[in-house]
């Protein structure tokens, strides 16, 4: 009998390891191959304030293994929640074309503007309905999707808590030119998407999940209808497959594709639990999906945005002081990262990478990190050098150090590589007084009385010279 149930046993532990083996592993090598991979990774301990410190604080700067390459002329569309319109306007500005943010939505997008957030899709299924309504416009709910409020008042809970005060067939026309916008989807050489929540809203008469919440009136008046739900990890896989699905069906370019979690947090839950705890689970579930998503799929990387900004020194990660809002400085960082991995050879000399350097310099002086600051600098002699505001950081921090003849080494390269900039000599005068330089200040007082005859209110403080 003992023989038996030991049997039993062995079978039904085979069965289960047979059934393990059939399930998918994000990654599956031999122990020798684990092995000799960890030998050569660089990268391979978390950091420590004795080894690569540097590498998470004050500023996390994660490694990025690209997959694939951005042209210096490819297109970006990006989509997803409030983040990914700080990704559009950070990309736009470093000369990148965005068609995301290219569109024409007539009188009622223009009277909705950004304010309204009617861009931003906070979960998977919002960006999945709104791409399968742009390039499958049959499957489009029309004046279904639109909640009446009375007074001759709708809104659309796809597209953020704005009110449209318009007729029926203004709003219909209006969310048509918006799909027209979201279809762009499909021309933009690269795809960024964004996950942001997975707390989310249900319309059972619809059989649809929505962008946010619907009015509380309309709760009222329908109580059944609407639904909170919280997302698992299956349906979140279940979301982004059918996107890729999507997109590689009706696309005729290539799909490269971007996906990140949004490092903004939940503002409040709707769970019976501290938002600490929600929001833990919302970002760590769609983070560990990405893995899987990304897993042997040509052409698409996961960017860690997320990353970037929850591991560094909350301090410069959140602008406005509260928790949330990333700084636009991080951002700035962030893209420029994408854009020095992705872009065809490098971006080492483009505004991006320019922009992302000042952007962690402003953010470590916030700190008071003034060798790391030269460290970061001293990283990218080939940008330095040629820039005048990266010259004056670099002299800043070196005189905050007490280095102050290596201070204006820097300020007269400065002054030399950007003469009509009159603060660079401004420094570099104020610096010949603790380095006992007079008669070289006599000369640059006059050179600046000469460039600069507007600026007396300068040369009337040097009293000294």
């Amino acid at each position: 009998m003992v023989a038996f149930f030991q049997s039993t046993a062995q079978k039904q532990a085979r069965a289960g390891q047979k059934e393990m083996d059939r399930q998918p592993d994000i990654e599956r090598i031999s122990a020798s191959e684990a092995m000799s991979r960890a030998r050569s990774n660089g990268l391979r301990r978390y950091p420590s304030p004795e080894r690569d410190g540097t590498r998470l604080y004050p500023l996390a700067s994660p490694d990025v293994r690209p997959t694939f390459e951005i042209g210096p002329d490819d297109t970006i569309f990006a989509i997803g929640s409030c983040f990914a319109r700080n990704v559009e306007k950070s990309l736009e500005a470093a000369g990148k074309r965005v068609l995301s943010r290219e569109f024409e939505l007539g009188e009622i997008g223009e009277s909705l503007g950004d304010a309204a957030n009617f861009f931003n899709k906070y979960s998977i299924h919002s960006v999945t309905n709104e791409i399968r309504w742009a390039v499958e416009r049959e499957t489009f709910p029309g004046e279904a999707l639109i909640y009446p409020l009375g007074k001759g008042r709708y809104c659309d809970s796809q597209l953020g808590m704005a009110k449209l005060e318009f007729p029926m067939e203004e709003i219909l026309a209006f969310r048509h030119r918006y799909l027209d916008a979201m279809a762009q989807v499909l021309d933009a050489d690269v795809v960024i998407v964004t996950l942001g929540y997975v707390e989310t809203w249900y319309d059972r008469e619809l059989d649809l999940f929505l962008n946010v919440s619907p009015p509380a009136p309309l709760i009222k008046a329908f109580p059944e209808r609407f639904e909170f739900r919280v997302l698992s990890y299956q349906q979140i896989m279940d979301g982004l497959e059918e996107l890729y699905q999507l997109l590689l069906k009706h696309r005729k370019k290539p799909l490269k594709m971007l996906v990140t979690v949004s490092p903004v947090p939940l503002l409040s839950t709707f769970r019976d639990m501290d938002v600490l705890v929600a929001n833990a689970y919302s970002k760590s579930v769609q983070r560990a999906a990405l893995d899987e998503f990304t897993r042997d799929k040509a052409g698409v990387d996961y960017f860690p945005s997320y990353e970037f900004v929850t591991l560094s020194n909350p301090k410069i990660a959140w602008s406005r002081g509260d928790y949330r809002h990333v700084s636009p400085d991080v951002v700035n960082r962030i893209m420029a990262a994408v854009l020095e991995a992705y872009v065809k050879g490098g971006n080492t000399e483009g505004a991006a990478t320019r922009e992302g350097l000042m952007s962690s310099v402003k953010q470590l002086h916030q700190l008071d990190e003034q060798e790391a600051i030269l460290a970061l600098l001293g990283d990218h002699p080939h940008l330095v050098e040629e820039d005048g505001q990266l010259l004056m950081s670099k002299a800043a921090a070196l005189r905050r150090l007490g280095r102050l003849d290596e201070a204006w080494e820097s300020l007269s390269q400065a002054v030399e590589v950007a003469p009509e900039r009159p603060l660079a000599l401004e420094r570099l005068i104020t610096l010949t007084r603790p380095l006992k330089k007079l008669e070289e200040g006599r000369a640059l007082l006059e050179q600046h009385r000469q460039r600069f005859p507007r600026r007396n209110p300068f040369r009337d403080r040097i009293d000294w010279l």
